[in-house]
C-alpha cells in the first residue's frame, strides 16, 4: 500500500473551477501539513440554479487542467498530490459528507484524520450536518474565512483549525452569469478569463461552456 499522507477533501461543485480555489489550496498547504488535496465535485447542487451547469465529465476535465497549472501558480509550495474522486457524482443525487469520507478513508491510505476543508459560513449548520456525530469522530474541519469573522461553534468535542486568510469570493457564480449574457459569437472578457487558470478558461472557452 502506498505511503500514508496527510490528506485533506476539498468539495464543492466546481463549476467552474476558478483561482480562488487554488489559492485556498494553497492557504491550507501553507498552514498546515497536509499535502494530498481530494477534491469531490458534487453531482447535484441545488444553490446552483441560475445558470446553464457544466456537465460533471467537464467540471472533472477542467480541475484536472487547474491542478496542473498550480505549481506554475505556487513555484514555492511543497510537492503537491491533487485527485478528483468522482464518488459523489457516481453515487448521485444529494451526497452527505459523512459517505463521502468513509468512502475516502477506504479508498486511500491517510495519515492521521482525515481534513474537511469548509467555509466558516457553513458553522451554524455543521452540528444539522447528516450523521454530525459520527462525522465528528472521524475528520478534523479546516475552516477558511469567507464572513470576515469566525462564527462561534459551541461543540467542544470537535476538532476545529481556523485559518487566516484573505476572503474567498464565489467566482464560479460570477463566471458562470458573465458567460451565460455573452453572444454566440463573443470571446470571453478579460476580466473574466484572468478568473480562472488560462487552461481552464482556454476550456470554458472551447467548449462553449455556461452559454445560453
Amino acid at each position: 500500500m502506498a505511503e500514508a499522507v496527510p490528506t485533506a477533501l476539498v468539495g464543492g461543485s466546481f463549476d467552474p473551477v476558478h483561482l480562488g480555489h487554488l489559492h485556498l489550496v494553497h492557504t491550507v498547504a501553507s498552514s498546515t501539513s497536509y499535502r494530498r488535496f481530494i477534491f469531490v465535485p458534487v453531482a447535484r447542487n441545488n444553490f446552483k440554479r441560475d445558470t446553464n451547469p457544466a456537465s460533471a465529465d467537464h467540471r472533472m476535465q477542467m480541475l484536472k487542467l487547474g491542478f496542473s497549472a498550480y505549481s506554475g501558480l505556487y513555484p514555492e509550495d511543497p510537492d503537491m498530490e491533487f485527485i478528483v474522486d468522482d464518488c459523489e457524482v457516481n453515487r448521485g443525487g444529494i451526497s452527505y459528507t459523512y459517505d463521502t469520507v468513509k468512502h475516502l478513508y477506504l479508498q486511500y491510505n491517510i495519515k492521521g484524520r482525515l481534513a474537511v476543508v469548509m467555509g466558516d459560513d457553513l458553522l451554524g449548520d455543521l452540528q444539522k450536518w447528516h450523521a454530525y456525530e459520527e462525522l465528528k469522530e472521524l475528520v478534523t474541519f479546516v475552516v477558511i474565512r469567507r464572513e470576515g469573522e469566525n462564527t462561534p461553534f459551541t461543540d467542544l468535542a470537535a476538532d476545529l483549525v481556523y485559518l487566516e486568510n484573505p476572503r474567498v469570493e464565489d467566482s464560479s457564480t460570477q463566471i458562470r452569469e458573465a458567460v451565460h449574457i455573452l453572444g454566440a459569437e463573443e470571446s470571453l472578457p478579460k476580466d473574466i478569463a484572468q478568473l480562472m487558470p488560462e487552461e481552464v478558461a482556454t476550456y470554458v472557452e472551447s467548449f462553449r461552456l455556461y452559454r445560453a
